[in-house]
């Protein structure tokens, strides 16, 4: 073959690749566009702890509130300390600090949403701005879990399917569309492992070193869910060769310039600290918690106080608190179950098609045990981490949102089980069935609600609300059987033509369907090996 035709051949075949990944993109995108949630109107003070913003609105959630409460502050009154109608808005996870309210969270997220917050501000929709800067991450992170597949040898059309799975057929659905910090997270971390794995060059190591360092300040826990990628990381620094009687280290020092990258995101974190509560090293999670404020501006006790004392509530100085108290080994079981089994937010009934990637295991063992190594010690890290933790219900939520980074993980292994499989028609069709499953649950808990309390809060919210409470998903079915969706352009477009069922069936067929095609597509596609 001649070199023009080789590289007219190179040049269609990239041409039909980009066009593929743009369509690729184009169409989550879109779909990730119905499903942000969110109203027209710019959040002032005055107005903003109206029920239209927070329980029947898009701020549904603290850890919504508390992060937008601290981005408000700095674009609207210049400063990281919270007025009392923001401090109140951002209950019951606040922050109190030397008599001033501030946030309760690392910073990261917060400083990341500003450029939506302004460009929304301009069109009146800040918030959906700000919820746009989300989805923004969640659209590379599908685009990054399919270029680390495909980088690892698996089937193109597997890694797009496995993307799709992860971003419409997981819980990183629900929380793609609204303000948590789990996609930026899983951004970072995926960003790190294709970076690893593209580049061999020690100088590559700066920008694996700087991520890992910048996923602290976005939250804090994200130091241990990025750990294996910094020993794997410094394991190409530091080389062990085998000699005839002994091993032998090497060490290349010039290598370890690259750790000056750490300096700039650890500059900020420390620079927030300090200006927020007078200590450089103080972490967000240690400062004392007002639940409730009073007519006077005060910290309160709220109406149900539960175990915690009236003295320390309207007290907080006096609270001590941990940033490892909270990680217990004795939590592991019930974390597991949770994580896992239970119905108000298990793996197997939230999202049973994301374990279909531990078939992938093999395959991937085959072309390149390290990087299955590092996948599984991430996933690992995840699934301790959160299991230790006292709350592994993520509070009130839409399935388990602490493994959103294991779904990304698995559903690169699950490219490498539909690449082992694709000529399995029973093996396809099940596959298909478990998936549109998923779809349909995940998309339930997109455009309606993430609110979801735990089972374990039930007799107490029932004896509350004077009626039977549900804690599955089947608790937002009634939401969209009352024709309610916290949808953004469902509320502000759609609802003037088709109902709440009509706007769910669209989303759902459409994902389903064009996972369907592919499907069959990789069935009877003939060329790609591994």
């Amino acid at each position: 073959m001649g070199n023009g035709k080789y590289y007219e051949i190179y040049n269609l075949k990239f041409m039909k690749n980009t066009l593929l990944t743009l369509l690729f993109l184009i169409f989550c995108a879109v779909f990730l566009a119905l499903g942000i949630r969110g109203i027209v109107g710019n959040p002032t003070s005055d107005r903003i702890n109206d029920a239209v913003w927070k329980d029947e609105g898009p701020f549904e959630l603290s850890p919504e509130r508390g992060r937008f409460a601290l981005t408000f502050s700095i674009i609207e009154n210049s400063s990281v300390y919270f007025p009392v109608p923001i401090a109140r808005f951002a209950t019951p996870d606040l922050g109190f600090k030397d008599g001033n309210y501030v946030s309760l969270f690392a910073p990261g997220v917060s400083f990341v949403i500003i450029p939506g917050y302004l460009i929304g501000k301009i069109f009146s929709i800040a918030q959906v701005g700000t919820f746009a800067v989300i989805s923004l991450f969640a659209l590379f992170n599908a685009f990054l879990i399919r270029s680390i597949a495909i980088r690892l040898k698996a089937s193109p059309v597997a890694a797009t399917i496995a993307a799709l799975v992860f971003l419409f057929a997981t819980p990183a659905f629900a929380y793609a569309v609204s303000l948590f910090q789990h996609h930026i997270s899983t951004f970072l971390i995926l960003l790190s492992i294709y970076i690893y794995v593209r580049f061999s060059s020690i100088w590559w190591l700066g920008i694996i070193w700087f991520l890992i360092a910048l996923s602290v300040p976005i939250d804090y826990p994200n130091l241990v869910l990025m750990a294996p990628i910094g020993f794997f990381a410094l394991g190409r620094l530091l080389l062990i060769e085998k000699g005839k009687t002994v091993f032998n280290l090497k060490i290349k020092l010039v290598g370890f310039l690259t750790l000056l990258t750490v300096i700039f995101p650890l500059s900020f974190f420390i620079w927030f600290n300090s200006v927020s509560y007078g200590n450089p090293l103080q972490l967000s999670g240690t400062i004392p918690t007002v639940k409730a404020i009073d007519e006077q501006g005060l910290p309160t006790a709220p109406k149900e106080v539960g175990t915690q004392s009236i003295e320390s509530l309207t007290n907080p100085q006096q609270q001590d608190k941990s940033a490892v108290r909270f990680f217990k080994t004795r939590n592991l079981l019930n974390g597991f179950f949770t994580h896992f089994i239970s119905f108000d937010r298990g793996i197997i009934y939230f999202t049973p098609v994301i374990l279909f990637g531990l078939l992938g295991i093999t395959l991937l063992g085959k072309i390149n045990y390290r990087f299955l190594a590092l996948f599984l010690s991430i996933t690992g890290f995840n699934v301790l981490l959160y299991s230790m933790w006292g709350d592994p219900w993520g509070g009130w939520a839409f399935g388990s949102r602490y493994l959103i980074p294991s779904y990304a993980i698995l559903s690169i292994l699950l490219a490498f089980a539909l690449t082992i499989y694709k000529k399995n028609i029973l093996f396809l069709l099940f596959f298909f069935v478990v998936l549109a499953y998923s779809i349909s649950v995940n998309t339930l808990g997109a455009i309606t609600t993430s609110r979801n309390p735990p089972q374990v809060e039930i007799l107490a919210l029932e004896k509350l609300s004077g009626k039977v409470e549900k804690y599955t998903y089947f608790r937002n079915l009634d939401i969209l059987d009352d024709n309610r969706l916290k949808s953004f352009v469902f509320e502000s477009i759609a609802k003037n033509y088709i109902s709440a069922w009509q706007y769910y069936i669209f989303i759902v067929g459409s994902i389903a369907g064009v996972n369907l095609w592919l499907l069959i597509y990789l069935k009877f596609l003939k060329g790609e090996k591994v």
